[in-house]
């Protein structure tokens, strides 16, 4: 007995000893843990994940005071969520049991609150002080009721503070304000003898609540019958009288604004939705301002990272404490403070805080923290923009505060600012490595050297401008205007004739603004030399215009003329665009039609040149895909103003308008050099200007694909009843094909979207046609003939179509004859044929090797592409549905293309959850769908929406993670492979996400007439652009613009582009 009372002992003593080893290897990984945590908060502080998981660690430790010193730490950088505030609370209060244990609770919930607007935490507040405040009337039971945790003034005040802050939150405020009448009313029940003060104040409350709309207000109206019943019964009918009038009016501003919480609801508290709400409020005939400023907050409070909802909360307070005097200074501060330790990556934000405490006459050292403290935090890092607007901003303030307290600027005060820009631009250069393309520092400090008159100063940076903007006209107009400005006639004349020896991007604008300087301040010899040198650059303009088309024309003709976008096709494109040039013509003065001595010198280039043409890459019109159109716009908008808004997200070629003069609407049609610019673009969609909120979205969303209807329908007659048709597109007839389609270009997106409900209408038996919005990122190369063309080679120079015809007829009919022709209209040997069907064709081929007008004739099938069609010439239905579903596949994958980020150049060992770390700045988990991690340091991320993706690629192309620069781009954009993005990317420089805004001249082109609108050959072809050769010279291609090939792959002369071209624009 004693031995095994022995041995269970010694098992219950072995037991113990594992389960302390294993809470001491517990509590070492924990401190481990611990220490790593730390480790990485010492080297950056700025991490949020990181002081949550600390946090978390120390909490589970049950380590108070380090974990108490966490908290703070954490909470004097970034601002807390509820559940963190929560969590900090519930510790606070579990341990508090003196007066001052208690009071720090209460400080705590006062903290809590004002971070973001919470119901929770405000009724969990006034509960907490409440309950202390009964609790020490209780217990102490003394008459000194300062020996209390909390007093009845100290209650009220906080009360009065919650009821303020959340009165307007029409859906949740009852739970507030109905707490703080409890309370008052049981003092009110308590009091002995009857408190009439007491009972005046109660009724106040119960007028001032019933004035508010909110979703209890019959709950409301009826206690306060009962309280008049019970405390004024004698009065009831009067006082319920007067109070019913504005109680109805109460009602019915709820019931207004019901429908937009509805809607709130619906949409799962959409930023959209809430914008909808602050705009109807915002437009109110007496706007209520903390109405709106609480739907600022509810909203801040979803979407805390935006800070564009943050900067149009600041700047609506501002407004208000500027115009209004609805504001107090100190609700801007706090706001503003607020806004940065959400959003500090933001240079707006950041500038708007500087501002406001300028405006509140904050003392110099408290400014220069604050901007310190931007520059300390890193983010601004990430993005070239914001970190210039901050140096600016600070720039801006001291240049204020000299010449508040000393002047004008001179060479005595104006060193600092020269310091403060030297430095910033010394900044700009290490953080990014790369100069500003805006050179918005650089021109800030020439204006202060300029005021100093150090001249010699202010030239020197101009000429070291040049090296990376001697193509920019705007740079050089600027440069004169600073000349003309010092009072240096002769070195503007210098600057201008320096300038129009670049090659600029628009050189006639430079030629213009000398000619109009030497009008103002030159003398004849001024004027004439001026004139002279600009005709001779004209002349050398103009050359190099017309090599570069031809040169272009040549580069297509290596894939075959119907990639070629022609002078033909081209006017048909801009019948619309025409209408809509708002651009001067005065703009284009020097621009007059080709004269006789201009086609001479296109017909003089050297072969050499037309050679070296064949070696360049196919060029590719992205205009389609690189334009966006600006409705909604306000009468009275300018180009400036476009400009501002959407030139950060690219580089805009032309902005034209669309003036509506009978109902005053103003529409814009914006085209990017690029079109990676236009995801970005779309983002502004639903922005205002001025009273305004513009719809932005792709062109080709207004037009349709119509295919599959009968030739005699008239296409206009059929949509004109969805809205205003601007042109109607068809294929070229000159190849005689069967197939039938158009596109029907709508003034309006939503006449577009209306007539998609003709899609699948049956306007003949058994013919239903098909109508989708035009996408270009879908269109396919043409197809050949299905075998009824035939190909004839060895034909004599002098041969006619209807000789050809003639001796093809014997064998069918014959639809079609086409002979390519020389510029002296001569057959250049070869024709093709089609017939009306298969057999004909085939038939025809015993002609092949038979003799015609003294030459052996070689006659082939046309090449075909043999996935289209059947053995026996016809389509099968099976075939017809797999075309259908895989073009419905292509919608989709497009679709899923446009919302997916590529980032690339990923720091090694990048996990999937240090990219939703890195996305948490800008967006909520639920806007990304799938994130999917590759080789090659590689991430593809989809996103809910295509505007978040636009954002994401904006925001974080040229983004340091972990020191390293990554790209982001949309997939969309990308090559087809990854590998031929790797090519592109390390053989060129990698293209900047924002780049300069530049007054872009008319595109070159042949065979048109120049002027505002007119449009000839793009000469926009991309520099590392892989471009696949085609493996068959002999096929010729088809796509939705019917453009076509003409012959072989065999090299053609410029006098036969030119006739191509010259005849497309005179037809």
């Amino acid at each position: 007995m004693s031995t095994a009372s022995n041995f269970s002992d010694n098992e219950s003593n072995f037991s113990d000893l594992d389960q302390f080893e294993n809470q001491e290897e517990s509590i070492n990984a924990i401190s481990v843990t611990i220490a790593d945590l730390l480790d990485q908060l010492s080297n950056n502080v700025y991490q949020y994940e990181v002081h949550v998981q600390y946090i978390q660690t120390l909490r589970q430790s049950a380590l108070f005071d380090e974990l108490k010193e966490a908290r703070e730490m954490m909470h004097s950088i970034f601002p807390l969520s509820e559940e963190m505030w929560r969590e900090w609370i519930e510790d606070e209060s579990r341990i508090a049991s003196t007066k001052e244990e208690k009071q720090r609770v209460i400080q705590l919930y006062s903290k809590a609150v004002q971070d973001y607007l919470s119901i929770n935490l405000w009724k969990e507040y006034v509960s907490y002080i409440v309950q202390e405040y009964k609790n020490g009337l209780n217990e102490m039971e003394l008459e000194n009721e300062s020996e209390c945790t909390i007093t009845l003034d100290q209650v009220r005040k906080i009360f009065d503070e919650a009821n303020r802050e959340t009165c307007y939150y029409i859906t949740e405020s009852h739970q507030i304000w109905d707490a703080y009448k409890d309370f008052e009313v049981e003092i009110l029940e308590q009091a002995s003898p009857r408190d009439e003060q007491q009972n005046i104040r109660v009724k106040k409350m119960y007028e001032s609540r019933l004035k508010i709309p909110h979703a209890t207000v019959d709950k409301t109206f009826s206690d306060y019958s009962s309280f008049i019943t019970k405390y004024d019964n004698s009065n009831y009918e009067n006082v319920m009288i007067e109070t019913n009038k504005y109680v109805s009016e109460t009602k019915g501003k709820y019931y207004e604004r019901d429908q937009y919480e509805n809607a709130l609801t619906a949409s799962n508290n959409s930023l959209d939705k809430f914008m909808d709400y602050i705009d109807f409020e915002k437009k109110q005939k007496k706007p209520v301002v903390n109405a709106i400023r609480t739907l600022y907050e509810r909203a801040i409070a979803n979407y805390y990272f935006d800070n564009t909802l943050w900067e149009n909360y600041i700047l609506f307070l501002f407004e208000k404490y500027l115009i209004d005097k609805k504001v107090s200074i100190s609700i801007l501060i706090k706001t503003a403070e607020r806004s940065v330790r959400n959003c500090p990556w933001s240079g707006d934000l950041w500038g708007h805080y500087i501002r406001i405490l300028e405006k509140n006459f904050s003392s110099p050292e408290v400014i220069v923290n604050i901007y310190n403290r931007a520059l300390s935090i890193g983010m601004l890092k990430n993005n070239i923009d914001d970190l210039i607007k901050v140096i600016i901003s600070n720039v801006d303030y001291e240049r204020r505060k000299i010449l508040a307290y000393k002047g004008p600027i001179s060479q005595e005060n104006g060193s600092s600012l020269v310091n403060l820009l030297e430095e910033g631009i010394k900044l700009v250069k290490e953080t990014f490595r790369i100069d500003d393309p805006y050179y918005r520092l650089e021109k800030y400090l020439i204006e202060i050297e300029t005021l100093i008159k150090n001249l010699s100063k202010a030239r020197q940076i101009w000429n070291e401008l040049c090296k990376n903007h001697r193509n920019e006209s705007e740079f050089w107009i600027r440069y004169a205007d600073w000349e003309k400005a010092v009072g240096n006639l002769d070195d503007v004349r210098k600057v201008y004739k320096r300038a129009s020896q670049q090659n600029t991007d628009w050189p006639e604008r430079i030629f213009d603004a000398w000619e109009h300087f030497e009008h103002q301040y030159g003398t004849v010899d001024n004027f004439e030399l001026a004139v002279i040198f600009i005709k001779k650059q004209m002349t050398i303009v103009a050359q190099r215009r017309e090599r570069a088309a031809l040169e272009e024309a040549q580069n297509a003709q290596s894939e075959g003329l119907s990639q070629v976008v022609p002078a033909m096709q081209i006017a048909e494109d801009n019948k619309s665009l025409e209408a809509i040039d708002s651009i001067s013509s005065e703009q284009y003065s020097d621009t007059k039609k080709r004269k006789p001595e201009d086609e001479q010198q296109m017909k003089e280039l050297p072969v050499a040149k037309r050679n070296k043409a064949q070696q360049f890459e196919k060029p590719k019109r992205d205009r389609e895909f690189a334009t966006i159109i600006v409705s909604n716009l306000p009468f009275d908008v300018k180009e400036g103003e476009l400009k501002t808004i959407f030139h950060e997200c690219g580089k805009i070629k032309e902005i034209r308008f669309l003036v509506d003069t009978v109902n005053a609407q103003k529409t814009a049609y914006i085209e990017f050099n690029e079109k990676e610019s236009v995801p970005a673009a779309l983002t502004k969609d639903k922005k205002r200007i001025g009273d305004k909120e513009i719809c932005v979205y792709r062109i080709s969303e207004r037009i349709l694909y119509v295919t599959n209807f009968p030739p005699s329908i008239d296409i206009e007659e059929l949509f004109k009843k969805y809205g205003e048709i601007l042109s109607v597109r068809k294929p070229s007839t000159k190849h005689k094909s069967n197939r039938v389609f158009c596109y029907v270009e709508f003034k309006e997106r939503n006449s577009a979207q209306a007539a998609l409900e003709m899609n699948g209408r049956e306007l003949e038996p058994g013919k239903k046609i098909v109508v989708m919005i035009s996408n270009p990122l879908l269109k396919k190369e043409r197809s050949a003939p299905i075998q009824t063309e035939v190909y004839v080679r060895n034909l004599p120079s002098n041969v006619e179509q209807n000789e050809l015809k003639s001796l093809f007829q014997t064998y069918g009919p014959v639809t079609f004859v086409r002979i390519p022709m020389t510029d002296d209209n001569k057959c250049k040997g070869f024709a093709f044929v089609e017939f009306e069907n298969k057999a004909h064709a085939k038939a025809s081929l015993a002609l092949n090797s038979t003799e015609f007008k003294g030459c052996v004739l070689n006659v082939t099938l046309s090449e075909i592409n043999r996935n289209q069609i059947q053995k026996e010439g016809k389509i099968n239905e099976r075939e017809k549905n797999k075309k259908s579903k895989r073009r419905q596949e292509g919608f989709k994958e497009s679709e899923k293309r446009s919302k997916t980020v590529a980032f690339t150049k990923l720091p090694k060992d990048t996990t999937e959850e240090s990219i939703r770390n890195m996305l948490s700045q800008k967006f909520k988990d639920e806007a990304i769908s799938k994130i999917t991690m590759s080789h090659d340091r590689c991430a593809y991320v989809e996103f809910e929406h295509i505007e978040d993706a636009g954002k994401a690629a904006l925001h974080f192309n040229k983004y340091k993670l972990e020191n390293t620069i990554i790209s982001a781009v949309i997939r969309s954009d990308l090559p087809s492979t990854l590998a031929e993005l790797a090519v592109q990317r390390d053989d060129k420089p990698a293209k900047m996400t924002m780049v300069p805004r530049r007054l872009i001249a008319p595109s070159s082109k042949l065979g048109t007439k120049r002027g505002p609108g007119k449009i000839g050959i793009s000469s926009s072809s991309k520099k590392g652009q892989l471009v696949k050769p085609t493996k068959d010279s002999n096929s010729f291609t088809e796509n939705q613009d019917d453009e076509t090939k003409d012959e072989n792959n065999s090299k053609k002369s410029n006098d036969y582009f030119r006739n191509i071209f010259y005849n497309a624009s005179n037809s």
